[in-house]
């Protein structure tokens, strides 16, 4: 009969506690994962197999009868111990082959599509790139007249949005300086006569809808360099047409 005591290292005397802490020592220690000698794997079962009979109280009891000698040995056909360290996986039999799942309908839809995903993301940052040369380059500059001070209107019919005050830096009569961007004439900026004042409210995607070439740019490249599974990716190019539409929009409204 084995002596479970003598492979966990423990005297006949050993707590509860002592047990545990012998078997997940000695567990850690011979776990075929972690221990490459041949004789490992035969000593980690012995260690579950010990820790089986002492980590139980019942068990034990019956045990140390029989070691003693107080009780008749019977043998008996004992079950395939149950190892109880979380760290050990089952291998799998010579030649086992797991089941083939056959992929959704929604799912072949969204492989179907990510050829797409990628020219959108490409398209996207191309744009984006395009969109920051364009603000680099030297701006435009035209100067036209003051016809309304209230509602700031121009002698050519551009009318801005005034915040607060702001209506006295802009009297009627004066020149007003708008700078659009050099390829587009995508308004960047408005001036007073002076150059000593500019408008703060400016609906335009190099204003106050800067962000939303800046997002279009990150879920290009989101697009292009994640590969986190299908259904991501898809998400990722559903929101990417989303938002190129919302940056035709906001730029074709930016023109001055």
């Amino acid at each position: 009969m084995k002596n479970y005591y003598e492979i966990l290292g423990l005297h006949v005397s050993a707590t509860d506690q002592q047990v545990k802490y012998a078997f997940r020592k000695l567990a850690v220690a011979y776990h075929p994962d972690k221990n490459p000698l041949p004789e490992a794997e035969d000593f980690f079962k012995e260690v579950n197999e010990a820790y089986e009979i002492l980590g139980d109280p019942t068990k034990r009891f019956y045990y140390d009868q029989l070691l003693t000698g107080t009780v008749e040995v019977v043998t008996v056909q004992a079950e395939a111990p149950q190892h109880r360290d979380p760290a050990y996986r089952r291998r799998r039999q010579a030649g086992y082959k797991p089941p083939v799942r056959k992929p959704s309908a929604l799912m072949m839809m969204m492989e179907g599509l990510m050829k797409y995903v990628r020219l959108l993301s490409m398209a996207g940052c191309v744009w984006s790139l395009v969109l920051v040369l364009d603000y680099l380059l030297p701006n435009r500059i035209y100067k036209e007249k003051v016809t309304d001070r209230v509602s700031l209107t121009t002698e050519n019919g551009h009318h801005f949005h005034l915040l607060g005050n702001e209506e006295k830096y802009f009297p009627t009569g004066s020149e007003l300086n708008i700078y659009a961007s050099r390829l587009f004439s995508v308004l960047v900026k408005v001036e007073n006569e002076e150059h000593t004042y500019q408008l703060n409210n400016l609906a335009s995607v190099y204003r106050n809808f800067v962000f939303m070439p800046v997002i279009l740019l990150i879920l290009s490249l989101m697009g292009l360099g994640l590969d986190k599974g299908t259904e991501f990716r898809f998400s990722v190019g559903t929101v990417l047409f989303v938002f190129f539409l919302l940056n035709f929009l906001f730029f074709f409204t930016s023109i001055v």
